[in-house]
């Protein structure tokens, strides 16, 4: 199988973005303001129950986010993989264990995917919404069947605001971005 020019770029970027937040560039480490955004978001909204997800030490923290929602009583649900898809489970602190590619996992009982809104991790998006992950393809799996209503809010970095990425049919863009400095709507898609 061929990887298409859409496939190479997205490669070539994801080496460089996870490059750069590993060498802790200026602006990655920006504390909780990512969170603190989303948490007035999700307030302002009156949204009582969310799919988030633990972070990894090279992505923005969602601690303060997962802390802050279990104390106001927002449930929470975070992934766990299972074959080529993901699995959503009522988030717990005490409830996680390692998973195949060394993420902290959900160990419980697991349910449907009915959420007022859904934070993806990403290492970039652009200003269309187009959004960049890991490459599995796991997030734009579970997001497929999501109905465009639901608000889809990606955690970055400021300076991974970008204008343009590439992006392919499959791709699910998200119609809200959370940096350091900032939440921002940026459309249905």
């Amino acid at each position: 199988m061929t990887n298409s020019p859409a496939q190479l770029e997205k490669k070539q970027l994801r080496k460089q973005i996870l490059d750069a937040r590993r060498a802790e560039q200026p602006g990655h480490h920006c504390e909780d303001q990512h969170d603190e955004h989303l948490v007035l978001f999700l307030a302002d909204q009156g949204i009582r129950k969310i799919a988030a997800y633990v972070a990894l030490d090279d992505e923005p923290c969602t601690d303060l986010l997962l802390g802050v929602c279990e104390e106001v009583g927002i449930q929470v649900l975070v992934p766990r993989v299972s074959g080529d898809d993901l699995e959503w489970v009522l988030f717990d602190w005490d409830e996680l264990d390692e998973g195949e590619f060394g993420i902290l996992e959900p160990i419980g009982k697991a349910e449907p995917l009915q959420v007022e809104a859904i934070i993806v991790p990403a290492l970039a998006v652009d200003a269309q919404g187009n959004r960049l992950g890991k490459g599995k393809g796991f997030y734009d799996r579970a997001l497929k069947d999501i109905p465009r209503s639901i608000p889809v809010i990606a955690l970055v970095h400021d300076d991974e605001l970008v204008e343009e990425l590439p992006h392919e049919e499959h791709d699910r863009r998200v119609t809200h971005v959370a940096t350091c400095s900032f939440m921002h709507e940026i459309g249905r898609g």
